[in-house]
């Protein structure tokens, strides 16, 4: 009596299994064709469900059914990652003015040295965040002549140019993957050289640069490949501009200042690139 029990008990398990799964084949087909036919497939978050069929010790069956909730995306904007963090990167190229000869005609010949600055950034807050950065350039050389089983060395004209960077950036707008920004920021640098002369005094050559102004644009950072801590800042901006170009030999001297109002897109077409873009990486 208890083997026909047990029997009965499991051939009603089974019927009852498969009873189940037709019924859950069913109800998947119908639920994919109502779906497509909604045209919600592509919208429609899913939702896995599992019954679990088991028998009793009385020879009767039990039924469990577990629905799990779909995931939910992550909307934290990449900006939030890098709070508190510092950051190393490109601020853009400098270009410092300086003297490069004596006068002609009452005018000096004028030039630059570039000095890429090279700094850091912090986000104090989700607001505010501080830019300093600092650049240098240098060139130096000779220049030999050999005549006669002889031979004469020169020193060519030598430049240094060494400029400082400070901004506040301010991170208005926040996107997933980017920041808008305003960031109010100032530049100074100072430039010398000096030429040689034979049998006679050096010329003494110099500049002097002073910026302040502000730009605005976004950075973006690259989580959507998964690396939320590179990113690129793409801006323009407004600036008033103080240039000084000095010449000096013993007791003679000129000195031509230049001031001026201005974006920082100019008439170079690689401006736009050079400078207008930055790069940063949070570590």
């Amino acid at each position: 009596m208890r083997r026909a029990t047990m029997m009965a008990g499991m051939i009603a398990v089974g019927l009852l299994g498969a009873r189940t799964a037709r019924a859950q084949d069913a109800q998947a087909g119908g639920s994919a064709g109502g779906s497509v036919g909604a045209g919600a497939s592509a919208t429609t978050p899913a939702v896995t469900t599992t019954t679990t069929v088991a028998p009793t010790p009385s020879g009767g069956v039990t039924s469990t059914t577990t629905t799990s909730a779909p995931e939910k995306d992550d909307t934290t904007p990449d900006h939030e990652l890098v709070i508190r963090r510092f950051a190393v990167g490109y601020l853009g190229v400098s270009q410092l003015p300086i003297a490069t000869g004596g006068p002609v005609n009452g005018a000096i010949a004028r030039d630059n040295v570039n000095a890429p600055i090279i700094g850091a950034r912090y986000w104090v807050t989700r607001l505010v965040g501080i830019d300093a950065g600092l650049g240098l350039g240098l060139t130096t050389g000779s220049t030999e002549t050999s005549s006669n089983g002889g031979s004469v060395s020169v020193d060519n004209p030598s430049r240094f140019g060494l400029a400082f960077h400070g901004g506040v950036p301010l991170g208005l707008v926040h996107g997933k993957h980017y920041t808008f920004e305003v960031v109010p920021e100032t530049n100074i640098g100072f430039a010398s050289g000096t030429i040689k002369v034979n049998n006679g005094a050096d010329q003494d050559l110099s500049g002097f640069r002073f910026d302040l102004g502000a730009r605005a644009g976004a950075e973006i950072y690259f989580g959507f490949i998964g690396i939320p801590q590179l990113a690129l800042q793409a801006s323009v901006g407004l600036y008033f501009r103080r240039e000084v170009y000095k010449w000096k030999q013993d007791t003679n001297s000129i000195s031509v200042g230049n001031t001026s109002l201005s974006t920082s897109v100019q008439a170079d077409p690689w401006a736009l690139f050079v400078n207008n873009i930055s790069a940063f990486y949070y570590f």
